[in-house]
């Protein structure tokens, strides 16, 4: 687990806090805190039970990977379900990750078993700024969402690739009819794979988009907007 705090007016994010620390940094309602848990422990676990409070069904979906993306709305917090892609990821071997995600007054949780570029990329951004949690946590959750959205695009355009060249064997006859075949079916798969989750995702960004939640304030509408949008595109190439 990492800690990451900016305490209002600060020029830079403080680290190395202890989960012991946590309930008192909660405390300061101006701060924004984000709290990581990469290869979450049982340990992890009872945390977001015994400090955040959080209702047991949304940790054991935490303990899933199979569960789709989602948003609900609890008493003081959101959670939501994202799917980025693998890094590794193929057109014939289409796979995502899932991240779980909460939003508090002041704080950020997110809860992955594999790594995600979105959240490494956002921490190194914070520790040469903290403009980003100077927006408050709805922003740093956006920013988070939104790298998740970005590597989309070049998965996308493998796919384009990977089509033009089946088209380009079919009407060369350059392989055998079974291998076309089969990678046809192959990258058919991945892309109804890729079709079920950037739609759920659009329906969860729409929800945070459209001043559903007050957790969201009215000013970062325009932002999620921006991710829906790009979701849209991902969906119509898709």
């Amino acid at each position: 687990m990492e800690i990451i705090v900016y305490r209002a007016g600060a020029d830079k994010i403080e680290t190395g806090f202890t989960v012991e620390q946590l309930s008192d940094l909660l405390q300061d309602q101006q701060a924004v805190i984000w709290v990581d848990m990469p290869e979450p422990t049982e340990a992890d676990d009872q945390t977001l039970l015994n400090v955040f409070h959080f209702h047991p069904l949304t940790v054991e979906d935490c303990r899933e990977t199979r569960n789709y993306p989602k948003v609900e709305e609890f008493p003081g917090y959101l959670y939501f379900i994202l799917h980025g892609v693998r890094a590794d990821t193929s057109p014939d071997h289409f796979n995502t990750i899932e991240l779980d995600a909460f939003l508090g007054p002041n704080y950020v949780i997110t809860y992955h078993h594999d790594a995600f570029r979105s959240i490494t990329n956002l921490k190194k951004l914070l520790s040469t700024s903290p403009m980003i949690c100077q927006r408050g946590p709805a922003f740093l959750l956006h920013q988070i969402f939104d790298q998740i959205v970005d590597f989309y695009t070049p998965v996308l355009d493998d796919f384009d690739e990977r089509i033009a060249k089946v088209e380009e064997d079919i009407f060369s006859l350059s392989r055998p009819n079974k291998a076309i075949l089969e990678e046809i079916m192959d990258l058919k798969r991945g892309v109804l794979r890729l079709r079920r989750i950037t739609g759920r995702q659009r329906e969860v960004i729409l929800r945070a988009s459209r001043g559903e939640f007050t957790l969201i304030p009215a000013a970062l509408l325009p932002f999620y907007r921006d991710i829906y949008d790009h979701i849209m595109r991902v969906t119509d190439m898709a």
